[in-house]
């Protein structure tokens, strides 16, 4: 059996993944508010502190959904790229995380960015 997809990918001109969850992240300016807002879409528990750590720690756990589409990223990407390249470090790691847990996390980004192109349609 072939091994699921895992990674993080970003979307080329029309494609739509089949995620489990869509988290718009459009209105997001700040990184603070970036964080709190992922915590929210994806319900992570309480003790998520909305920082980089808490995100990795809780995007590695096996329970958070599996296919994640993070739509919205271009205004936050352009006004924080210095911690737009945290951010996808840190999904990249969750990403190999939960495949050498053997529970894949496929991430997709909508946002040009130095990722490979999600080669599904």
């Amino acid at each position: 059996m072939k091994p699921a997809m895992h990674g993080v990918f970003q979307l080329a001109g029309g494609q739509t993944p089949t995620a489990d969850v869509t988290v718009d992240l459009g209105k997001c300016t700040k990184t603070a508010e970036l964080l709190r807002q992922l915590g929210k879409a994806l319900s992570f528990p309480d003790w998520y502190g909305a920082n980089f750590d808490a995100l990795f720690d809780c995007l590695s756990d096996p329970d958070i959904p599996a296919r994640i589409h993070l739509h919205g990223l271009n205004t936050y990407a352009q006004r924080h790229p210095d911690h737009f390249v945290v951010l996808v470090e840190v999904l990249r790691a969750a990403c190999e995380a939960r495949a050498e847990a053997e529970a894949p996390l496929t991430i997709w980004l909508d946002v040009a960015a130095d990722l490979p192109l999600w080669p599904g349609t």
